[in-house]
């Protein structure tokens, strides 16, 4: 597989868990989520999604009830203990991580992530997924190769510790097998 190949399909994963991460979903995103490459991915990481994506009725109340459970596991993260910042969940041994990050944050972008995301802060878990996108889908190959680097540093210090909350927070197969995408996506950065 060629460089470019696999920076364009991290682009797309990348992506795809921000947008699920990043607010509540909307039926264009659920049937952007039935496609079968997608549905097969998700359906190896946690069994019974397939089914939940495919096999719901997705009319207004289910979305409604996604959405509410949205809310419940990451907007009131007091009830869930489920922040989507990456400062939530760093530890004093991920200072130095931190303070990186924040800078990254300081200088973040955002018109090359999506405008929608202007309101909420950098080191929000969508942002920064978003971010990782539009680095690995950039025509710079530099920057292209920064990716690794900046996933390392925004997301491994403290993504581990936020998906064992959720599998403890959630019974959802989609934010389950997000959550595992994520972590196989960390997992084949540092290798």
């Amino acid at each position: 597989m060629s460089e470019t190949t696999l920076y364009s399909q991290k682009a797309i994963i990348f992506a795809l868990l921000g947008r699920i991460f990043i607010t509540e979903l909307d039926r264009e995103s659920l049937e952007a989520l039935q496609e079968q490459q997608i549905l097969s991915v998700f359906e190896k990481l946690q069994t019974g999604c397939k089914n939940y994506l495919m096999n719901t009725q997705w009319d207004d109340k289910q979305i409604e009830l996604l959405a509410s459970e949205y809310c419940h596991l990451f907007i009131l993260p007091k009830k869930s203990g489920l922040s989507l910042r990456a400062s939530h969940w760093m530890t004093n041994d991920d200072s130095s991580h931190l303070a990186q990050l924040e800078t990254i944050i300081s200088n973040l972008d955002t018109s090359v992530i999506n405008s929608g995301v202007t309101n909420l802060p950098g080191d929000h878990l969508g942002v920064l997924l978003y971010f990782l996108s539009a680095v690995y889908s950039s025509d710079n190959k530099e920057i292209n190769k920064l990716g690794a680097s900046l996933t390392k540093l925004s997301l491994l210090p403290w993504i581990a510790r936020f998906n064992e909350k959720l599998s403890e927070s959630s019974t959802n197969p989609l934010y389950l097998a997000s959550g595992e995408l994520l972590l196989q996506m960390l997992d084949y950065e540092e290798h």
